[in-house]
């Protein structure tokens, strides 16, 4: 097996299988449930699952909902660590319904969890993987981007940390990022009041609404800047910006270069 990044999309159907190499599932937008013998439940943005080598693992997910997924030979101590499973063994059973939804009793994810943080800049990585498997690219290129997710990896925290609260409206973020998403609405998909969401948001992601939204849409123009043949116009669409000027400034404030500078030449 060649190690490779690629983008998948799942279904609600659940699914059940095992392979002989560590597979990691980092979500993009949406969430994934799935089930192993030491861990049932949602990962979603902001957070990473890894597979170890022979563990059976059944999983779900939004046909919407878009992930890159890692299959590598080898994975640092810091994210291997959370695999405590036998190989072959089955998940849990009742873990997951024969529709495929996780049950009420699911386990608790912090025991043994395989989970993985994603830090802001292999979030910002995420985002230029997505562009660039969407082009051809060449083996060179391909193996430059593996080596780089290898090196962010090995500087991921291990551990369930994001607010379960947070997860969805993360994901809802990353789905749209162009949309107006304000704490009002978002604090609806948190279940929870205006000033409880901005105090949970800056928890989990170490940042306010903002500044997070800022963040998510500038990296996600730099990416597409830089790997596709996109008029900064459009770009600036994509993003949520109607004004070319104030998108420009922006981007310039955010990244200290216009965004004539990352244009593909």
């Amino acid at each position: 097996m060649k190690p490779s990044l690629s983008i998948r999309s799942y279904t609600r159907t659940m699914c059940m299988h095992a392979h002989d190499y560590y597979q990691l599932v980092l979500p993009l937008n949406g969430h994934i449930d799935i089930s192993l013998n030491t861990f049932s439940g949602c990962v979603g943005v902001g957070e990473g699952i890894c597979i170890a080598p022979g563990a059976i693992h059944g999983f779900t997910a939004d046909e919407q909902a878009k992930f890159i997924v890692a299959d590598l030979q080898s994975v640092p101590d810091n994210i291997a660590g959370g695999n405590l499973f036998e190989e072959g063994s089955l998940p849990a059973e009742g873990s997951l319904s024969v529709k495929g939804s996780l049950s009420a009793n699911a386990s608790d994810p912090a025991k043994g969890a395989p989970i993985f943080q994603i830090s802001t800049p292999m979030q910002a990585f995420l985002a230029y993987v997505e562009v660039q498997l969407t082009h051809h690219i060449t083996d060179d290129e391909n193996d430059a981007m593996l080596s780089l997710f290898s090196a962010l990896l090995a500087q991921q925290q291990r551990g369930v940390a994001t607010d379960k609260r947070i997860i969805p409206v993360l994901s809802c973020i990353h789905q749209d990022v162009a949309y107006p998403h304000t704490i009002t609405s978002l604090a609806k998909i948190a279940c929870v009041g205006a000033t409880q969401f901005k105090k949970r948001f800056i928890a989990a992601t170490g940042m306010g609404l903002r500044e997070y939204l800022i963040n998510v849409r500038m990296e996600k123009a730099r990416a597409l800047l830089s790997n596709t043949d996109m008029p900064v116009i459009a770009v600036a669409v994509n993003v949520g910006y109607d004004d070319v000027s104030a998108f420009t400034r922006r981007f310039k404030h955010h990244v200290g270069m216009p965004p004539t500078h990352f244009k593909r030449r």
